[in-house]
């Protein structure tokens, strides 16, 4: 069965976003993966003729409409492929560029959510400006007109936006673009599984956090309900993530390579997908928890908080080597690892509940 995934480039201004699409269709077609591109929307309803206020909500919907007409494009187009759909921004960056009312007639006027328009790609690469480092110079040009400080909130803006994402990742400012490209080169075929789809993870048990705290950081908040099944392939994972009533659908394949490593393999669903195999295997265990999602300081972390909790919570990193350091936030009581300790994993607890520490 050919399966595509679709991934956004988005940050703030100067940040590289299209030199780094060019780039990486060239770099990721070189391991024999097939690329589709989506270019920014903007300079698209630019050039075909938009003749409104830049700055204006009207332009923001003309930007949402081509977007989505561009991706239903590309998914078209590799729909008989094993591929990936590369999008410079994607239909969340409307929130950077709107206030709260004029964003709420955008999801109305296109019927869509936070979920749909966040969650419709599979990973978002945040590639920092070079506005938020002083070390840099940051130029703007005729199409980009931002001052600096203009252009670091619009990064700050953008971080927030995408936040919540399931797999988001923070691109730094780095001395060259070449560096800052490897970066991005290292992060994206960790995503799509070159040379193995793995998942390198480390978990902690932190004292409960100040939930009402982290939401006002770079934070987004996330229903999660996943059961662990058993049917004739063997045994998966399903989840359904969101909020206020809108889910994405997942199931996941995981082989065990050491205890921080394992071998994975998502599947997104269908919602009657979802549903028929809950209905048709064997469900082992379920659990329920909200999942605080934070980007701090460039390291994107999940912090699990369970109904059956009232003093503690889980806090997981993903890496991209088992040596890299971890460095938490201050604010985040570490009370130890529990990475190796097996009844602390989520398929233990959905039958099995420890005492708190």
């Amino acid at each position: 069965m050919s399966r595509t995934s679709k991934i956004v480039l988005t940050g703030g201004p100067s940040g590289g976003k299209t030199k780094a699409l060019n780039m990486l269709k060239i770099k990721l077609e070189a391991y024999g993966i097939k690329v589709f591109t989506v270019t920014e929307a903007a300079t698209g309803v630019l050039n075909s003729g938009f003749s409104g206020e830049k700055p204006s909500y009207e332009f923001q919907k003309a930007i949402s409409l081509y977007q989505l007409e561009a991706e239903n494009r590309a998914e078209e187009l590799s729909k008989n492929y094993n591929a990936v759909i590369i999008c410079d921004r994607g239909i969340m960056d409307s929130r950077v560029y709107l206030d709260d009312d004029d964003f709420i007639k955008l999801k109305n006027e296109l019927n869509m959510n936070e979920v749909d328009m966040r969650d419709r790609y599979d990973a978002v690469f945040h590639l920092d400006s070079t506005s938020t480092d002083n070390r840099v110079i940051y130029e703007n040009d005729d199409v980009r007109d931002e001052t600096r400080l203009e252009a670091r909130e619009i990064n700050e803006r953008s971080l927030r936006a995408w936040c919540g994402n399931p797999h988001y990742r923070f691109i730094p400012v780095c001395d060259s673009f070449k560096e800052k490209f490897d970066f991005l080169v290292k992060e994206i075929k960790s995503f799509l599984g070159i040379p193995k789809p793995l998942e390198i993870e480390r978990k902690f048990l932190i004292k409960y956090p100040d939930t009402k705290y982290l939401l006002s950081l770079v934070c987004s908040k996330s229903e999660i309900e996943q059961s662990y099944m058993i049917g004739e392939e063997g045994k998966f994972r399903l989840r359904k993530r969101g909020e206020n009533g809108s889910y994405i659908y997942m199931k996941t394949i995981k082989n065990m390579i050491s205890e921080t490593t394992r071998e994975e393999t998502e599947i997104r669903l269908s919602e009657d997908e979802y549903y028929n195999l809950l209905k048709n295997n064997l469900i082992t265990g379920t659990i329920k928890k909200e999942r605080y999602c934070l980007m701090y300081d460039g390291t994107y972390f999940e912090i699990d908080v369970f109904p059956f909790w009232k003093k503690q919570a889980y806090i997981e990193v993903e890496l991209l080597d088992e040596n890299c350091e971890v460095k938490f936030p201050e604010f985040i009581g570490i009370i130890r690892e529990v990475t190796y300790d097996p009844k602390y994993k989520n398929s233990s607890l959905s039958r099995s509940i420890p005492d708190e520490d």
